[in-house]
């Protein structure tokens, strides 16, 4: 059994895994480094994003990737688009409305996810076993949203830095227009969205920072009206310029 450190690292071994390590006692690790990760029966390798304090654990980084290993990824990209043609093949036979956005195979090959979008739910259970059987692997095949999407794509937001999601989210949660209105913002769907169409992530990570008093009655929590900027009313934006 390998022993473990107390440190806790965010590594990314796709834009959509990203998953709270721990190194192994004696292992020393810096951020932009990649590592070999063992969880779940599976070995894969990620790229380290950094120090976090999740205390969740979910891996162990048992040692940085040597150039074998990293041939090793490369051989694993190459074998992701093999088994992308078979899962395709096999999805027109089964007639089924659903996007595959992007595919991930672990680096041992004993694991592969399949990223897909679709507007309805979908019962891909014959598909599933299928291509599992063909390929000799356990096989996820996972539908994401519009958001999972926009991390996957990457981009710049209206504040001109790194997506949110892409930088450093390791989870998307939801967020309503009541979060705006406690912030005083203006509530414009186009200038409160991201590039996913949805309201922006930072709208809920920020929201901690302002204080609860706000909320004590609807006259300080509503949104202002024009005359209220023309009457000095300051936004938390002017604030911070």
């Amino acid at each position: 059994m390998v022993e473990m450190s107390d440190k806790h690292y965010l590594v990314e071994c796709h834009p959509l895994m990203r998953v709270v390590v721990t190194a192994a006692v004696g292992l020393e690790i810096k951020r932009g480094e990649y590592v070999v990760l063992r969880f779940k029966g599976c070995e894969d390798i990620g790229y380290v994003r950094g120090l976090t304090d999740d205390p969740q654990a979910k891996a162990i980084a048992i040692s940085k990737a040597a150039p074998e290993d990293l041939a090793k990824r490369k051989e694993a990209r190459q074998w992701e688009q093999e088994a992308l043609a078979s899962f395709l093949e096999l999805l027109a036979k089964h007639n089924l409305s659903m996007k595959v956005v992007d595919v991930h195979a672990w680096v041992d090959r004993n694991k592969i996810a399949f990223y897909f979008l679709s507007e309805h739910r979908l019962d891909f259970r014959k598909l599933h076993k299928e291509i599992g059987i063909l390929l000799g692997c356990r096989v996820v095949i996972k539908q994401i949203g519009i958001r999972d999407h926009a991390r996957l794509i990457g981009g710049l937001g209206p504040c001109g830095r790194p997506l949110c999601c892409t930088a450093f989210l390791t989870e998307l949660r939801p967020i309503s227009l009541r979060t705006a209105r406690r912030q005083n913002l203006y509530v414009n769907p186009e200038k409160i969205s991201g590039m996913c169409g949805r309201l922006l992530c930072c709208l809920r990570f920020e929201d901690e920072i302002y204080p609860s008093p706000c909320l004590k009655n609807d006259a300080k929590s509503k949104v202002p009206d024009e005359e209220d900027w023309d009457e000095g009313f300051t936004s938390h934006d002017e604030a911070d310029s």
